[in-house]
């Protein structure tokens, strides 16, 4: 049976690197690792760059765009009530038709915070469904926590308890692949956040602050500029570890905030050879 890792923490708590030691601890035993990156086009779990379309709204776009009907009516996917249509890779489209898509985005465009979360659960649910057969280790970075966090309340300023009532339907989506959850605790937030900035392009920080302070959460409690982000990431911060305890997922909680990485990566290889379920001679046995 396939089993599921989940990172998560605070933008530049680890996560990347943490995720990627896994995967080097799992390959030297022998055992299949599937990682997805933040971002991948073929994120099993992910909708980045996904627009969500109902019927009507998908058939008036194939009205307005009749010569791209054709590839944008294969590349729609029906999930229920909606239709998914990814973009990122189809740059040939038209700008015009892009930016349509781009309104409707399941992050970022026009879609109520409903169907936002039942596009998810449903992903979940059939992702866990297509995989869980298989005798491998598929982790995944962000997606558990801070998509949902993002989604819900930075941009919907949706109440805690929805928030959590989301994260629990996708925590109960994937049980058929016994989930692990490793969160990375790094303290404080605004040295953690100054880091991150430092190493990265100064259009990252600009991005990062106007997404939490100029949307949902931000506007509704007067944020502004870096301050403004620290204080949504000190909320964040206890707005999960109070759910933590909740969710139905065997966790690992690290306290990254000393930078002790030897240490932590003792502690979450303790956690990994005690619940791991995918071994390298269930693996072998199953090709």
């Amino acid at each position: 049976m396939a089993q599921l890792v989940m990172v998560e923490g605070l933008p530049g708590s680890g996560k990347s690197t943490a995720s990627a030691f896994v995967e080097g601890w799992l390959v030297r035993r022998g055992i299949p690792a599937r990682r997805y990156a933040e971002g991948r086009a073929d994120h099993p779990v992910d909708l980045e760059q996904v627009a969500v379309l109902t019927g009507a709204q998908l058939e008036q776009v194939l009205a307005d765009f009749p010569e791209e009907r054709s590839e944008l009516a294969c590349a729609a996917q029906r999930r229920d009530e909606v239709w998914l249509v990814h973009d990122r890779e189809r740059a040939h489209w038209p700008a015009r038709l892009r930016e349509r898509l781009r309104a409707l985005d399941a992050y970022d465009g026009d879609v109520p915070p409903q169907v936002h979360t039942r596009v998810l659960q449903d992903g979940w649910r059939r992702f866990a469904g297509e995989v869980r057969d298989e005798q491998a280790v598929y982790l995944v970075e962000c997606v558990f926590l801070q998509n949902p966090v993002c989604a819900l309340l930075a941009r919907h300023d949706r109440p805690a308890g929805e928030l959590a009532a989301h994260v629990r339907a996708l925590a109960e989506a994937a049980a058929p692949l016994d989930p692990l959850l490793v969160h990375l605790d790094a303290g404080d937030p605004a040295p953690v956040l100054a880091a991150a900035a430092a190493q990265r392009p100064p259009e990252w920080l600009d991005f990062v602050i106007d997404y939490h302070v100029g949307q949902g959460y931000g506007l509704a409690h007067g944020l502004d500029g870096f301050d403004g982000l620290v204080e949504f990431m000190c909320h964040r911060r206890a707005v999960e570890l109070a759910l933590l305890p909740s969710l139905p997922v065997r966790t690992l909680r690290l306290d990254v905030s000393g930078r002790d990485w030897p240490a932590r990566h003792a502690e979450l290889v303790a956690f990994l050879e005690a619940h791991l379920t995918v071994t390298a001679r269930a693996a072998t046995a199953a090709r």
